[in-house]
């Protein structure tokens, strides 16, 4: 006997010794499941600040489930591992990932489903919950939060003094990044940090600042 001989029995050999029954798969998908369920709960608390799309949770649920399919076809034939892997191949995803933060739950979602299909849960438990943790508490830590830029349009010339009140009073931290005169009107943007009451700093604007025009933009990636 060859020695490739040798390695296709013993790669035929793994496969027929790997019998997916009713109830392993079963269970595989419904811990897949409830761990997806605390990564869209994770997605929640992290993305409801600025944008939360409902499609893209259900989408992570899907996609682990669909993953741990995957994975559990794969291991229980040879012959349809090797269809799939082909078929696979010629499947192009062409959805543009606007937040980086996005593609790492998408990449979670996934490593959830091939790691439940091998029927690992011992390690699929402990990543759900450190992961999240760590990115429930990222706003916390010093250096990675995110900034954001306060756009105000009013008359000029503007009471200097008053503005850093206001600001001073509603944020922990402002800087003046463009100024801009047009006849009697300014056009003034800030990068401030930690808005306290996003409503009072508004209303203190156009009441004590006589800014007839205030926007709240986030700055991507910004670091403190």
């Amino acid at each position: 006997m060859s020695f490739g001989d040798i390695i296709k029995k013993g790669f035929l050999n793994s496969y027929a010794n790997n019998e997916i029954t009713f109830q392993y798969a079963v269970t595989a998908m419904c811990v897949c499941l409830l761990i997806s369920i605390v990564i869209c709960i994770v997605y929640y608390f992290k993305s409801r600040k600025y944008f939360f799309s409902k499609e893209f949770a259900v989408s992570l649920m899907a996609l682990s489930v669909i993953t741990v399919s995957v994975i559990l076809t794969i291991q229980s034939s040879v012959v349809v591992s090797l269809g799939m892997v082909g078929a696979l191949s010629i499947v192009r995803f062409r959805t543009a990932i606007k937040n980086p933060l996005d593609l790492v739950f998408l990449f979670w979602s996934i490593s959830v489903g091939i790691i439940c299909g091998a029927g690992i849960y011992y390690i699929a438990v402990p990543l759900t919950l450190i992961l999240g943790i760590a990115i429930l508490l990222s706003d916390e830590i010093p250096g990675i939060s995110r900034n954001k830029l306060l756009v105000l349009d009013g008359r000029y010339p503007y009471d200097t003094e008053e503005l850093k009140r206001i600001l001073n009073k509603n944020v922990s931290w402002f800087r003046i990044r463009t100024e801009s005169v047009h006849n009697d009107d300014v056009n003034l943007i800030i990068e401030v940090r930690k808005i306290k009451d996003s409503e009072s700093l508004i209303a203190d604007l156009k009441q004590n600042g006589d800014y007839h025009d205030v926007s709240i933009l986030i700055q991507e990636g910004s670091v403190e």
